[in-house]
């Protein structure tokens, strides 16, 4: 449906109608599930073969408890079923029909075992008695870097960087651990880009976050990196994701309690910026609830400056405008988690989780200008101050309700979340100008700006996963996601001459509210299918049907968008052997305009730069393509994918400047941009006590924006390079130094200079590695700094802008109670490891 004008507000009728539509689709699809449910619940009627036996560590026969039990075919890497020993060291461990199989046992700091199997009909159970497991003194007693090999983890569909590894990333904030992924970048203003893109979506333990662009950065800067377990990154979904996200998805999984028993952490830390935290966690988990909460608080004092050189020329006239700017900012973050997962049975797990945030801060800044004309001679120059506070709140709530059947693998979901937030950011503006003796000359009147802002964002969903006996498999699914932003700008000046009394009076023709509003209703459907074992594939289509509302409520307008879209994927890989894989993929996303693309209200806070959103945007459409191969050595490792993307509709910015020196941006939709690439990350071992990680990224962008302007290209060949070196200096010490250089990276009025860092960091364990002191020193030599040039038929400008970023960063973390030092077991067909991962296959 095509947008207008005509105060047309979002039809509920039609929502409900396509609603129904869709779910009456849907639950024909579900009566065939059902179907095939009760054929399974029929099999399950039929005694399965039961193995059991009990896991002891060898030196003293005690139980080991937790360890993990595994089942898979021989020369098959993937995993039938698992289960988890019982603070006995039992376990019990079904296999449907006889056979030949490999049994697997493994405990972290353990020799893992394989037991060969041969189930033979007639035999329902198998006691296989007492096993044992030797501890791994290589793994407790040489001084090496084994544990730093498990940071990056490659996989077809995705890949995975385990945070707790990385000495820099955790001891900063959620926001820090990302800027150490590879072709992840945050740019100044917070907005968030994968390989050049910015349409990224982020999700927290598998869920959206619901928050985009530079909000969702101020989100990430109040999680504390140490809660965080690990970060994937999925650059090409299935159709069982949102289609939104053209450059794909980057999941924060947080830590969640896995050991039996009470356990957590106190964290401190302190910083030169200046920064000080401080942090606690509790977890307790017994056979039937898992509960886990944290706590965080973190004041930050940050510096930062700017500069800015614009020419504008129009006809035979020039001028020129200068500024340096220098700005403080403080903020003072609370952030707090709970949550419980109730095991019903031990098929069906209830999960209720919630998570609070809070901010208040404060700023100011100093700007001084200067006004040249065509000679480049001084003519004026003015000094802008500004203070100012921020303040917000948010809160999220969920439930989520899992249950297996007999096949770990055939699973149904169901899960619904609530989230709201609200901020105020409240500015004072006062400039100042002078001639150019410089001889005061007048002020403008003072300025008071008001943005107070609320969000809502709901989400229901269910999905279903039916897994064959050929190694097929079936999923489906549907989903309705809510999006509600309520942004008002609400401006005051102050009049002391001709007023009586001086007052502060409301800026009418200024003040604006602009809610926008949009529904997604949602469905999918995907097939897994494999041949021979070695080769899988899957094939999936997702549909959904957006209906958007954007309101004017200080003119009365409406703006409406509705439209309905097709996403299709496919995904293929080929395991040559255990040690190499190739694969090759394909999705069509979407990237909606936000809010702060579409409020077509100025913000007048810089009165030489306005900014200015298109409520008639249309959403971008990408074609993705990606081609990938991983090859494991013995002390080597490679990770490397081709890839191609086609956006239509490409949203950017769009840069004007007024014959006065002026410049207004607003966003507009390009024809197109087109990106190839070739991404590569390396693991080597090059000596027992060094190891390296290297991600490379280079591609070529073209940008096709001559709807706009004849003429309007650009293309640029780009590249990103990261190295991370660890080192183990001594035992139970390791020290880590991160190395990153980006070129620059271009847009359709311009591009931006190369950014280069580097950052060090020495972690050490103490008292059994209860105790453990991490020393970061970021940003060496200074260098981390936004800059660039852009230009337009009738201007030409520079800027550079740089926040606070060499800092020397002390934290401390104590740890109590049960432990859990290893990682996730890899096998994801069992309940109890489900922990807000995503999976492909």
């Amino acid at each position: 449906m095509a947008y207008g004008t005509a105060n047309r507000m979002v039809p509920k009728a039609e929502i409900l109608t396509f609603a129904i539509e869709m779910m009456t689709r849907l639950f024909a699809v579900f009566a065939f599930l059902l179907m095939l449910t009760s054929v399974q619940q029929l099999e399950a009627q039929i005694p399965g073969i039961t193995i059991s036996g009990t896991l002891l560590d060898s030196t003293n026969a005690k139980p080991l408890e937790y360890g993990t039990i595994t089942i898979k075919h021989p020369g098959d890497s993937t995993i039938i079923t698992g289960v988890l020993s019982d603070e006995a060291g039992k376990f019990k461990i079904q296999v449907a029909t006889p056979g030949k199989y490999e049994l697997q046992l493994y405990y972290v700091g353990y020799k893992r075992k394989i037991l060969p199997l041969d189930i033979t009909p007639g035999n329902p159970f198998t006691d296989l008695g007492k096993i044992t497991l030797a501890a791994d003194g290589g793994l407790l007693d040489v001084v090496e870097v084994t544990a730093e090999r498990g940071y990056f983890q490659g996989s077809i569909d995705k890949k995975v960087y385990n945070i707790e590894k990385d000495i820099i990333a955790s001891n900063g904030s959620a926001s820090d651990a990302l800027q150490t992924i590879p072709s992840v970048v945050i740019d100044i203003d917070g907005n968030i880009s994968l390989r050049g893109s910015e349409g990224v979506r982020i999700f927290i333990d598998g869920k959206p976050s619901g928050i985009a662009g530079s909000n969702m950065n101020a989100i990430l800067e109040q999680i504390p990196a140490n809660t965080i377990e690990s970060i994937e990154v999925v650059t090409n979904p299935s159709a069982r994701y949102d289609a939104e996200g053209n450059s794909g998805i980057i999941n924060i999984v947080l830590k969640k309690n896995k050991k039996i028993g009470l356990n957590g952490n106190i964290t401190a830390g302190v910083s030169t910026s200046p920064r000080y935290e401080a942090g606690a966690s509790l977890n307790y988990r017994n056979k039937k609830v898992n509960i886990y909460s944290n706590y965080s608080f973190t004041h930050d004092d940050r510096d930062g400056e700017s500069y800015t050189y614009r020419k504008t020329f129009e006809e035979d006239t020039i001028s020129y405008l200068l500024s340096n700017g220098s700005s403080n900012n403080i903020s003072n973050m609370h952030m707090a988690r709970a949550g419980i997962d109730y095991y019903l049975t031990d098929h069906t797990t209830l999960g209720v989780s919630g998570s609070w945030h809070g901010n208040a801060g404060s700023n100011t800044g100093l700007v001084d200008y200067s006004f040249l004309n065509i000679d480049s001679t001084l003519t004026s120059t003015s000094k802008r101050t500004t203070s100012g506070t921020n303040n917000g709140i948010g809160w999220n709530g969920g439930a989520t309700i899992r249950h297996t059947f007999k096949d770990p693998k055939h699973v149904w979901s169901a899960e619904a979340y609530y989230a709201s937030g609200s901020s105020d950011d409240s500015t004072y503006y006062a400039e100042d100008f002078y001639d150019a003796t410089p001889a005061f000359w007048y002020s403008l009147v003072p300025q008071n700006i008001s943005r107070p802002n609320k969000n809502i964002d709901i989400t229901a969903q269910s999905d279903y996963v039916r897994p064959f006996k050929n190694g097929n498999q079936f999923e489906t699914g549907i989903k309705y996601t809510q999006e509600k932003k309520d942004n008002t700008f609400y401006s005051e000046s102050f009049y002391s001459i001709g007023a009586d009394p001086a007052s502060w009076n409301a800026d009418d023709s200024l003040n604006n509210q602009f809610i926008y509003n949009e529904d997604v209703i949602a469905g999918y459907l995907i097939w897994n299918g494999t041949f021979k074992k070695k080769f899988g594939y899957q094939i999936g289509l997702r549909a959904e049907q957006t209906y958007t509302l954007s309101q004017l409520i200080t003119t009365d307008e409406d703006f409406t968008h509705d439209y309905f879209g097709l996403f299709p994927s496919a995904h293929v890989r080929y395991a040559v052997d255990e040690t190499m894989e190739f694969s090759a993929s394909y999705s069509r996303r979407i990237d909606r305009p936000n809010a702060w693309f579409l409020n077509p209200f100025r913000d007048y806070s810089d009165p030489y730069s306005f900014r200015q959103g298109n409520p008639f945007l249309d959403p971008e459409y990408e074609n993705s393509y990606e081609i990938g191969f991983e090859k494991e050595f013995k002390k080597h490792s490679l990770t490397a994918s081709l890839y191609y993307t086609k956006t239509l509709n490409e949203i950017s910015p769009y840069i004007t400047v007024t014959p006065e020196g002026v410049s207004y941006m607003t966003f507009q939709n390009y024809n197109d941009e087109s990106k190839y690439g070739f991404e590569l990350v390396t693991r080597d071992e090059f000596f027992k006590w060094w190891n390296m990680t290297g991600s490379f990224n280079f591609n070529q962008t073209l940008v096709n924006a001559e709807n706009l302007e004849a003429g309007l290209t650009n293309n640029q060949f780009t590249y990103n390079i990261r190295l991370m070196h660890m080192f183990a200096v001594y035992k139970q010490t390791s020290l880590q130094l991160t190395m990153s250089y980006n070129t620059p990276w271009t847009f359709a009025q311009g591009e931006s200079n190369a950014i280069y860092f580097m950052d060090a960091g020495v972690k050490s364990d103490f008292f059994q590695n209860k105790l453990s002191v991490n020393v970061n020193f970021s940003d060496i030599f200074n260098s981390r700094k936004w800059s660039g040039v852009s230009e337009g038929t009738n201007f030409y400008s520079e800027y550079s802008r740089k926040r606070q970023s060499q800092i020397l960063s002390l934290k401390l973390t104590y740890k109590f109670g049960q432990q859990d030092n290893s990682r996730r077991r890899g096998n994801r067909g069992m309940d109890e490891n489900y922990d807000g991962g995503v999976d492909m296959f």
